[in-house]
């Protein structure tokens, strides 16, 4: 045998390391697929969060709720001598779509929800809910079977 047929790997060597880079894949990608929903979660309730807190700073600077939720970002206030909007801008959900959805629709709390995305706003309750009555599925993990309105 010469030296140049020594070189290279043999197939039995191949299909070794095929075979351990096929476990290792395995037994990893599953723990990744479910950070994209995480996050999703997360960053909804955290908007959530946001505007539920800024409607009642609201209220607590200007005497009463907000009659259409768009008064969040027309609306002023001082901030230590700078006037500011109670918000810059309308926070995403992203539980309805995976771009996200910003639209805030106004009701009443007796209306059914449209279930279209984004929030809305009972001006009859003063509350802002995520804008999804439908139950989540598997794919939300550990959410799985909550409704994002319910929140």
């Amino acid at each position: 045998m010469n030296r140049l047929s020594k070189m290279g790997f043999t197939l039995l060597e191949l299909l070794i390391v095929i075979s351990i880079i096929a476990i290792l894949a395995a037994t990893l990608i599953p723990n990744f697929i479910g950070f994209d929903a995480e996050a999703k979660l997360a960053s909804s309730k955290t908007n959530l969060n946001t505007l539920r807190t800024r409607l009642s700073l609201f209220r607590a600077k200007e005497g009463h709720y907000p009659k259409d939720f768009m008064e969040l970002t027309e609306v002023t206030y001082n901030d230590a001598g700078i006037e500011k909007p109670y918000l810059e801008q309308i926070p995403v959900e992203f539980i309805s779509g995976a771009s996200g959805n910003n639209q805030v629709d106004n009701m009443v709390s007796t209306e059914t929800l449209p279930d279209d995305g984004g929030w809305v706003y009972w001006t009859d309750k003063a509350k802002i809910v995520i804008d999804w009555d439908k139950e989540l599925d598997e794919k939300w993990g550990k959410a799985k079977g909550q409704m994002p309105s319910k929140w």
